[in-house]
């Protein structure tokens, strides 16, 4: 059994850590921009510089964060809006059952799918019944937990455990709709920072699902 002294466990800490990091990116990219402190934080802890370098979506977003003003951040609040929130038609709802229902509907069978997920793990949403539980936000908080546990967990057969529930998730759930929500967005912004932030929220959910695979792989490789 591997445990926390074991160097196979050593080797997938920082893997680990990296991936809550790009994951957080991810969620403050797409959480409500209400003034410049969201934004600060990105810039400072984002790790920007290290996206840039690899990916297009990243090169966009640390353009965007080198030249940002008051008044963008005010544009952005109100794209924000126009995409996601309303009033009005939105551009890119946030929500899984929207994108799997044939009506466009909310509170359909998949959201009640992450819910049953998120309750097997101990969690709930605060606001459950009132609000689809299948919000983008809820689903990268969702990865976080399952990130964290893994972090916390010295057993071997527990974090594969964890690394496949985190593999369903993304094959279930996240990597089937969320293209379709980043192509919304890609076809229907001016804004730099929304389209950067799809086009990263894309390519590293199907990174992370092709990483996870090799490293549950290797888990059971090892004896």
């Amino acid at each position: 059994m591997i445990t926390m002294t074991d160097p196979v466990y050593f080797q997938l800490q920082p893997l680990l850590v990296a991936r809550k990091k790009y994951y957080q990116l991810i969620h403050l990219l797409f959480f409500e921009p209400l003034g410049s402190e969201i934004f600060v934080e990105i810039r400072n802890h984002g790790n920007l510089h290290e996206l840039e370098e690899i990916h297009e979506g990243g090169k966009i977003l640390q353009n965007v964060f080198e030249q940002l003003t008051e008044e963008q951040i005010k544009r952005e609040y109100e794209e924000f809006h126009r995409l996601f929130v309303g009033p009005g038609p939105l551009v890119a709802p946030p929500w899984e059952s929207y994108y799997r229902s044939r009506e466009h509907l909310l509170f359909e069978e998949w959201t009640y799918q992450v819910r049953e997920q998120y309750h097997q793990f101990g969690l709930q949403f605060k606001n459950e019944n009132n609000e689809p539980d299948d919000h983008l936000l809820l689903e990268l908080e969702f990865m976080l937990s399952l990130i964290d546990f893994s972090l916390q967990e010295p057993r071997k057969d527990r974090v594969i455990e964890l690394i496949s529930s985190q593999i369903h998730f993304l094959e279930e759930h996240l990597t089937i709709w969320v293209p379709y929500f980043c192509k919304r967005i890609i076809e229907h912004t001016g804004s730099q920072l929304y389209l950067g932030a799809a086009m990263l929220l894309e390519a590293l959910l199907s990174f992370d699902l092709t990483t996870l695979l090799e490293v549950r792989e290797a888990l059971n490789d090892v004896r």
